[in-house]
Order: C-alpha cells, then structure tokens, then sequence
C-alpha cells in the first residue's frame, strides 16, 4: 500500500512522497491551540451510505456521462481515476453487467473508505474520536 501510494503522488504531483509531504504546509490552527475532532461513523452506516450514493449518481446520469466520455477515454486520464469510472466504462464496453459494474463501484468505494479510516487512525490516533449519532 506504502509503494501503490508513493506511486499515486508521483504520477498525479510529479513528486516524490517526501517531497510531498514536505510542501504541505502547517495547518492553520496549530493542534496544540485546538481541540482536535474526529467523527467516527459505524462501518455499516458508511457501507450503506456509499451504496445509496452510487446509486444517486447512476440515477443523475453517471452512466450517460460515461458514455459521452467513452471516444477519448484512457486509463491514463485523470477522470478515469474516478471510483466507478472504470466500472462503468467496462459495462458500456460489453465487459460486464450493469449491476456487476456496480457492485464492483461501491466495493471500490468501500475500499477507499477504508485506506481512509487506517490513515485516520494511524495519523489522527490522538485525535478525540466522536462517534457519530445515530444517523
């Protein structure tokens, strides 16, 4: 995951990891003047949410946006690092299923919440954790 990231910042920045890190600037509220936040939703909550928000997007025409994007497409775009671009274009291309592609969309979704609550916990792990009301 360390190598895949490093990768990711080099092709989107043109950087190294490091030297990414080391540009980004300090926050504008230093922690030590703040108290730092961090709400917690439940994993089943998310998962369902990121389903439902899948779905909006095929019912706002996510699939019709797909398809216009389709002569010029290429991996190698920035748009098509879009979670549900991939899956998508694969369905207009015959590759499979409407519903398998989103499946494989919302599993992608679920992947990268999930490289998000390791990040959070790995770099906000003295954060106060607030769990999230019943949403």
């Amino acid at each position: 995951a360390r190598v895949q990231r490093a990768w990711e910042v080099q092709a989107s920045t043109g950087r190294g990891l490091a030297a990414w890190h080391d540009a980004t600037p300090p926050p504008l509220l230093p922690l030590a003047e703040a108290e730092a936040l961090l709400l917690d939703a439940p994993r089943d909550w998310l998962n369902a949410r990121i389903a439902r928000r899948f779905d909006a997007m095929l019912a706002a025409g996510a699939l019709e946006e797909a398809r216009a994007n389709l002569p010029g497409w290429s991996e190698a775009l920035p748009s098509a690092k879009a979670i549900g671009a991939r899956e998508l274009v694969a369905h207009l291309r015959g590759e499979m299923t409407l519903e398998a592609a989103r499946d494989a969309a919302i599993v992608a979704s679920r992947q990268y919440a999930k490289r998000q609550r390791t990040w959070f916990r790995a770099r906000m792990g003295a954060w106060r954790r607030l769990p999230a009301p019943a949403l």
